[in-house]
């Protein structure tokens, strides 16, 4: 008599999706809440002898991206990238960085690759993923009060690994006013988040009223970290929202935007700026610091080592040359311009690389669905920080970033999965009023 299995290959098949899906959505959720949580998690963590448990999210990325690797049925591009990936890991070692470089930038790296390749899988857990953001920008939220009306043991903390001393979160001031980080390592980090949480939201509510109440909220508590380019990132994000309908008007955006990501260090070079205008404490001191002082600073140290064709390589610019330095070779690990942080490392790649933000921004508005509006919004958002930030080490953004490109690419090749996902879009995590 033969033995009767509980379930036919067909019925195991969406079970196995279906734990796969809960596995990639709980990792993403488990980031999302660690870097939500990062600075009050470092103290607490730290005093139990435990510090090591922050990365766990991290290496969960890595692991599961490695393990979709060996499964996906991925393209000639992607295994392209992957090839040079390595290429410029041995250039890197070549220009005087270490295994341990390459291994903690692909560490750091790990949210974005795994975004890209199993984004697919958290989309089918949207629901969850939607409830677990929506809590960590309350928090964020109820963070940032915390920390202007209350003193809280985690402000400036640092603390050892090893034999390297890290920041767990960060006591800065600008002008005279408390740069307010929340539960989070810092005040930059904090408004970053927000805003991606709140534009991500848009997707699961039909309801102007929440939305503006949505979007009233954050834009305060941003305010409140003083993190000026993210409140303009923020806002200018919303009005996009308006002009979705308009496809040649927000390709003119697109490209104004990109465009002025990758400008703004070449004219720092070009131009000469008012040095007088980074000591004061306006609006734009800052900007103007970037401007006088470390784009030029970047390109120079990369031009006086010849690596401007084919980069740095990489592990040669970041957190993992501040981790690990490099003592071969005198170049800035911190860049304040996305665009400026991949021609560092990658050269002539890294500015197709960040280009390619074009067609993602553009393949994203074209789509009519909730969930591509709400990936370009916040898509959109990011490139706009990444004017002055390095936004691929910025854990959350990365993972969104990667999220928008499954999206895109997964819709683009799997009808069916589009139709799935059409068919889901019509059922709100957050319902609207029928009056509205």
């Amino acid at each position: 008599m033969a033995a009767t299995l509980p379930y036919t290959a067909t019925e195991r098949r969406p079970a196995l999706a279906f734990r796969k899906s809960t596995l990639m959505a709980l990792t993403a959720a488990s980031l999302v809440g660690v870097e939500t949580f990062s600075g009050a998690l470092r103290y607490f963590l730290d005093m139990a002898g435990a510090s090591a448990l922050l990365y766990l999210p991290k290496v969960a990325c890595l692991a599961l991206f490695c393990l979709e690797l060996l499964s996906a049925r991925l393209s000639r591009g992607f295994w392209l990238a992957l090839l040079s990936l390595l290429a410029s890991s041995l250039l890197g070692m070549l220009h005087g960085a270490s295994t341990s470089n390459a291994g903690f930038s692909l560490f750091i790296y790990s949210p974005l690759l795994f975004g890209m390749l199993c984004g697919a899988y958290l989309e089918r857990q949207r629901h969850l993923m939607a409830w677990v953001i929506a809590l960590c920008l309350l928090a964020s939220m109820l963070g940032i009060l915390l920390d202007k009306y209350t003193s809280v043991p985690w402000k400036g903390y640092s603390y050892n690994l090893g034999d390297t001393t890290l920041r767990g979160n960060q006591a800065w001031s600008a002008g005279g006013t408390d740069r307010l980080g929340g539960f989070a390592r810092m005040s930059t980090t904090a408004a970053m988040m927000m805003a991606i949480y709140a534009l991500y939201l848009t997707a699961f509510t039909r309801s102007r009223l929440f939305m503006g109440l949505l979007f009233a909220s954050t834009l305060g508590a941003i305010l409140l970290t003083t993190n000026k380019s993210t409140a303009a990132a923020f806002t200018c994000s919303l009005l996009l929202l308006p002009i979705l309908r308009r496809p040649l008007l927000c390709r003119l955006l697109f490209l104004l935007v990109v465009g002025l990501g990758l400008a703004l260090p070449v004219l720092s070079v070009l131009l000469d700026f008012d040095a007088h205008a980074t000591t004061g404490d306006t609006m734009l001191s800052s900007f103007y610091d970037r401007l006088v002082n470390t784009w030029p600073l970047v390109i120079q140290a990369i031009d006086r080592e010849g690596w401007g064709v084919l980069g740095a390589g990489f592990g040669m610019i970041g957190s993992s040359v501040a981790l690990f330095p490099v003592y071969s070779a005198n170049v800035p690990y911190v860049t304040d311009n996305t665009a400026l942080y991949l021609w560092a490392t990658l050269g002539i790649g890294g500015i197709v690389l960040y280009a390619a933000l074009l067609p993602l921004l553009t393949g994203l508005a074209a789509r009519r669905d909730w969930m591509s509006g709400a990936l370009m919004t916040l898509t959109f958002c990011i490139a706009l920080i990444s004017w002055t930030t390095d936004v691929l080490e910025v854990p959350v953004a990365a993972l969104f970033l990667g999220i928008a490109v499954s999206h895109l690419l997964s819709r683009a090749s799997v009808p069916a999965f589009e139709q799935y996902l059409r068919e889901l879009s019509r059922d709100p995590v957050f319902p609207a009023p029928r009056a509205l």
